[in-house]
Order: C-alpha cells, then structure tokens, then sequence
C-alpha cells in the first residue's frame, strides 16, 4: 500500500477516537466494522450490564473468535471472522497502550 493513497479517518468506538491511515476500499470497510462495534457494544452493555469497555470488547472477541471456529468447523469460509478478530485485536492494543 502506497502512502500517496492513504487518507486520513477517525474512526469512533465507544466513545474513543482512533486516526487511522486507510485507502478509500479500507474506509468503507472501516466504517461498516465500526458501526457493527458500536451496536454490538451497546447490546452487551445493555444485556450483560458490563461496564468496562475492555470487558465488552474482550466479550465481543469472544463472540468473533467463536464464530469463526464454528465456521471452519462447517466448512464455511472464515475469512470474514477472521478479519474482524484481526480488526478488535488492533483496536484492544490500541487501547491498551
């Protein structure tokens, strides 16, 4: 990936601003994973009554890390877990450090 063809996004999860470098197809993506977050963070708030983000987005990994392995159990692609665990994995280390 070239850096003449990066742009610049902020991309918002709970409540955290976190600029990334990312190429017009990468945005796109972005913004769906980051919606997806935000909702399924709500949803765990609301439905477990955990407070801490970390909890939440460690519960959400979770839920990505089972999804995937059910998927490769049954022969389905797992490309797609695959890179939303990637994507929280990130995120968390971002937050963490």
């Amino acid at each position: 990936m070239e850096n003449e063809n990066l742009i610049s996004h902020t991309i918002q999860i709970a409540g955290e601003s976190y600029p990334v470098r990312l190429t017009e197809k990468e945005k796109e993506i972005a913004v769906e994973v980051e919606a997806e977050l935000n909702e399924k963070i709500a949803d765990f708030k609301v439905k477990y009554m955990v407070k801490t983000t970390k909890d939440i987005l460690a519960m959400i990994l979770l839920t990505y890390a089972f999804e995937a392995r059910k998927n490769s159990q049954s022969g389905q692609s797992i490309s797609i877990a695959n890179d939303k665990v990637e994507r929280l994995l990130d995120i968390i280390s971002r937050e963490v450090q």
